[in-house]
């Protein structure tokens, strides 16, 4: 292998032992959702000396040194400059070129990159590209296997990789605390399974009865293919056993992958659920957080868009082939580099099992997730998550950690014993502290991880919009053991005051051919006070926290609530809902004009001439139903008219000091008469007002200003008016 003297003077194992060997720090980012792992290693930028220049990495790439063309052929992508010369990049990228190593975090990122950084004529290091250095995995050196990644297999479905795959399912069962050992596996199987056979037994459809197993639970697209299913007319060949060579190919390889797992039994909804009976649909629909909480090991099969296409698809990888020495003290080796982003699998994060709304719940509830992307397979379990390329990281978003939610679950499965009451608390002089186990695990409250999920789950797509609910049944009943509060179409009775004021953003068309995408939900969803009535997008959940806290301390009235509660379909309180009423009692403000409702024929109404003049107030909830896509959007999706329909601004909070702002101000819902009953609304969007502190006109733009002024004249005409509180029941 060719280098020229600089790339044969770089000694890659040195680099990144003593990258290792530094100090830990705290990476200062802390905060209510994130908590400092104190284990950032800062990055060792101009570790040995490379090339003067640019042009002379471009040089000694011409001139046959390997190691150079790979540099110069990656950083020279991201110039986008066909036309470039050596004069432009003297110029431009002035500064000798260094060797070194990234900063890292060990629990986020795993291990350092090997960098190509320029000194520039300030001192500072401008980063060119990065690497991961990797081993072949049968070829390991004799230390520092900590720090390198591992090579990556061509075919998912050879030997080899299926061997990976069992031996994280065997380390884990048999090494990590965390995670449950092996004895603890087993519990009642699922109503039905697939007991996957052999090589010479196909696979067969069975009722269980009840019986103690283990088992795999597959979490897939179905892609619109609804012919291999479980129906009357598939019954009894799926019961006597239908070749596996005729099975669609992502179910087909599933069954390969539990076999090489050594597992007998594995569950699929398409096959284990009666799909022309909405009743079993219902009954095991109901039992979704028992079979994936329950199953061994959830297979996601991340990289097929549908039944047909198949977990084992060949992977297109670029690697380099250009060999470095690894000097170990006992054994040398050779180390690879892969591009910085080569195996960071965005594809797996944005492939449509990530966009499907009922794979969320499915991957949260799993104990351990065996992940196929594009290019590797992922695992994840409470103690790790760690890939096919060799990284051991925890998960970065904080709400996907498996040691949370199997907490959330094992809490929820154990009827803690309540301790005998002291003396103090038997005379009422003191309350018994509650068991907040999540503290441990920098968590406030179990209630923000609620909302970061629902925040997560309004990214994601249903086929059928009623499923909206039960697609996080078994999120819901997991949470609430621990929560011990009411579930209530998506929201939990003791936060709903925090939680009123969400608000989704439009869906938009893919054309932008108009302004919304004008599908409205296909039936009833949920009432109209619940983010899952509408169809829509994010809406950001995660922050109700702000709201609960300045509840408790900067609230200076709020709305009474005298009766809440949902009817559900199927007397499954966690599941699809047929009805819902929220009694309140607060000032209800009429509003006397809105905008027409939106329509494809009226997608920008002007206002009209003929408007009579408005209050501030009245002006503020005139504007916001015409101009804020959220509540224009609302309004379309929610909106039923009736003769003589009325519209209302019910004040839900009012605020010394609002979240977010610390203003002065109010909260409103805003709704209509449904005609139905008197005192009967159905909520329609939301609108607040806050008391502004006028900067100097000049300091901000007109209609900034012009904003801010009529806000406070609304703040003041909502303050001083005198208005009787009202009972009314939104629906």
């Amino acid at each position: 292998m060719t280098f020229c003297k600089e790339c044969q003077g770089f000694d890659i194992r040195a680099v990144l032992l003593e990258s290792d060997s530094q100090q830990t720090q705290s990476t200062g980012l802390t905060g209510r959702t994130y908590s400092d792992t104190n284990d950032y290693r800062p990055p060792i930028p101009f570790f040995h000396k490379h090339h003067e220049s640019i042009v002379g990495l471009k040089r000694s790439a011409e001139q046959g040194c390997e190691l150079c063309k790979l540099f110069w052929e990656t950083w020279v992508k991201t110039l986008n400059k066909p036309d470039f010369t050596e004069e432009w990049l003297d110029r431009t990228f002035q500064g000798s070129l260094y060797l070194g190593c990234s900063g890292w975090i060990a629990s986020r990122q795993g291990a350092p990159y090997v960098n190509l950084a320029q000194r520039t004529l300030s001192g500072t290091a401008r980063a060119l590209c990065s690497f991961e250095p990797f081993a072949n995995r049968d070829l390991l050196p004799s230390d520092g296997m900590s720090l390198l990644g591992r090579s990556i297999y061509e075919d998912p479905a050879s030997t080899g990789c299926l061997a990976v795959a069992a031996d994280w399912l065997h380390t884990c069962l048999n090494e990590h605390g965390k995670c449950g050992l092996k004895g603890e596996t087993e519990r009642p199987l699922p109503t039905r399974v697939i007991d996957v056979g052999d090589n010479h037994t196909p696979p067969k459809l069975i009722t269980t009865g009840g019986k103690i197993g283990t088992w795999i639970a597959l979490s897939y697209c179905w892609g619109g293919d609804s012919v291999f299913i479980y129906n009357d007319h598939t019954v009894n060949d799926l019961k006597v056993g239908i070749p596996l060579e005729k099975y669609p190919a992502t179910l087909r390889d599933v069954i390969i992958i539990t076999r090489a797992l050594k597992m007998k039994y594995i569950w699929i909804d398409a096959l284990c659920i009666k799909q022309d009976s909405r009743e079993d649909w219902a009954a095991e629909a109901s039992k979704m957080q028992e079979v994936y909480s329950g199953a061994i090991v959830t297979i996601s099969a991340a990289n097929s868009p549908s039944t047909q296409s198949g977990i084992f698809s060949k992977r297109k990888t670029r690697m380099s082939n250009v060999a470095l020495e690894w000097k170990g003290e006992e054994k040398s080796g050779k180390v690879y580099l892969r591009s910085g982003s080569e195996l960071w699998d965005h594809s797996l994060q944005t492939s449509a099992l990530q966009t499907r709304g009922w794979t969320l719940q499915e991957g949260l509830l799993a104990p351990r997730t065996l992940s196929y992307g594009a290019q590797q397979m992922m695992w994840e379990c409470p103690e790790y998550q760690t890939d096919e390329g060799g990284r051991i990281t925890q998960p970065t978003q904080e709400y996907r950690s498996k040691g949370f939610i199997q907490k959330v679950l094992s809490a929820g499965r154990q009827e803690a014993p309540k301790p005998e009451p002291s003396l103090l608390q038997k005379l009422h002089i003191r309350s018994p502290k509650p068991d907040e186990w999540w503290k441990a695990l920098a968590i406030e409250s179990p209630y923000d991880k609620w909302w970061e999920i629902v925040e997560q789950f309004m990214t994601r797509s249903l086929t059928k919009d009623f499923d909206a609910l039960p697609a996080l049944s078994g999120l819901a009943r997991a949470f609430q053991p621990v929560l011990k509060d009411e579930y209530l179409a998506g929201h939990w009775k003791k936060d709903i005051m925090a939680s009123l004021m969400w608000s989704r953003n439009p869906k938009y068309p893919a054309d932008e051919s108009i302004r919304f995408d004008p599908t409205r939900p296909s039936e009833y969803l949920a009432p109209s006070w619940s983010w899952a009535s509408i169809l829509g997008n994010l809406s950001v959940m995660s922050n109700i926290w702000k709201t609960r806290d300045a509840l408790a301390i900067s609230a200076l009235k709020v709305a009474e609530i005298l009766d809440l509660h949902t009817v559900t379909k199927n007397y499954d309180p966690f599941g699809q809902v047929i009805g819902g009423d929220l009694k309140i009692r607060g000032r209800f403000f009429p509003i006397e004009h809105v905008p027409p409702v939106w329509s494809t024929d009226n997608q920008f109404p002007d206002e009209p001439s003929d408007l009579p003049k408005l209050s501030p107030f009245q002006q503020i909830v005139y504007n916001s139903a015409r101009v804020v896509d959220v509540i224009i959007y609302e309004r379309y999706q929610q909106h039923k008219s009736h003769p003589g329909q009325i519209y209302g601004a019910f004040e839900i909070i009012r605020w010394k000091g609002a979240p977010g702002s610390g203003l002065p101000g109010m909260d409103f819902l805003l709704l209509e008469s449904t005609g139905e009953k008197g005192d009967e609304f159905r909520r329609i969007g939301v609108a607040s007002v806050r008391k502004n502190q006028l900067l100097y006109e000049e300091d901000v733009t007109a209609d900034s200003y012009s904003f801010m002024a009529l806000e406070n004249l609304a703040y003041d005409e909502v303050d001083r008016v005198k208005v009787k509180k009202r009972i009314i029941t939104i629906v």
